[in-house]
């Protein structure tokens, strides 16, 4: 994901950071859009660095607030204000609209947020990323690694992308469809005194739409990861998460941490990669 929507879109990210730089947010859209109505900067061009431009604000956020908790960057008077002008512009574009299309733009606006907090935490924390080998992937799914006491789980770096092979055989999905297999997982830690994992997992459908979750998982100080787990949140849905196998893939997520925790990285051949 990161690849996608990242570092293949760095000429276009490019041109927008640099509208927001000097101009802020919202002037920054603006002149990025009179730029292509006055022809000086191409459509097809234009339209690419528009398209970003809400990944860019959260940057740009992020950059002066911290990374770590989507909270701190979500009510920021400039993304509150972000949020009402994307609003606007669905009015301008369409007219008034019955209230459920307006509860899904703003679904639509929370969604892509998520994922783009996600990712910009992703580059910000120094885009490092745990490839699991499929030998330690498979052994990380037994019972002995799966179900051993961990306090106060901890992450290597504040922000890191897992990736899932094959033989982890972990899925995820709802009670009404098959579920289907995680990919990659995002985690950004929190530290204490308000101690805190944010993880977003992944699970292809098709090559253009995937199973996504997106959790809070608040863990006591001196609390065990089942402690958190018990209190789990949907950062999207709200409330405790619902989805089947987000438990196991967390689980299989701490496991893989323990394990680089304890100096097992070398052991299991897999690579933690700056």
């Amino acid at each position: 994901m990161f690849e996608r929507f990242v570092l293949l879109e760095q000429d276009y990210l490019e041109i927008g950071r640099r509208y927001i730089q000097a101009l802020g947010i919202h002037k920054g859209i603006s002149a990025a859009v009179e730029d292509m109505n006055a022809g000086r900067l191409p459509w097809d061009k234009a339209w690419q660095v528009l398209g970003h431009m809400t990944y860019l604000a959260i940057e740009h956020i992020a950059q002066r607030v911290g990374f770590t908790r989507f909270s701190t960057v979500y009510t920021d008077p400039e993304f509150v204000a972000l949020q009402v002008n994307r609003l606007s512009m669905v009015l301008q574009r369409n007219g008034p609209f019955p209230e459920a299309r307006y509860v899904r733009a703003l679904e639509d606006f929370a969604w892509q947020a998520l994922r783009h907090w996600h990712l910009v935490a992703h580059d910000l924390g120094g885009r490092h990323a745990y490839k699991v080998t499929p030998v330690l992937a498979n052994l990380l799914r037994q019972p002995d690694s799966l179900e051993k006491p961990w306090q106060t789980p901890r992450l290597p770096v504040s922000s890191l992308l897992v990736r899932v092979p094959p033989e982890a055989g972990i899925t995820l999905g709802d009670a009404a469809d098959c579920p289907h297999a995680v990919t990659e997982i995002y985690v950004v830690e929190a530290v204490p005194p308000q101690h805190q994992w944010s993880v977003w997992i992944h699970a292809p459908i098709d090559p253009e739409f995937a199973e996504s979750l997106y959790l809070e998982i608040p863990m006591p100080s001196e609390g065990s990861l089942e402690e958190g787990l018990e209190r789990a949140h949907d950062m999207f849905r709200g409330g405790a998460p619902t989805s089947v196998g987000w438990k196991e893939c967390v689980r299989w997520l701490a496991a893989a941490m323990r394990h680089l925790a304890e100096g097992g990285s070398l052991r299991g051949g897999s690579h933690l990669l700056q």
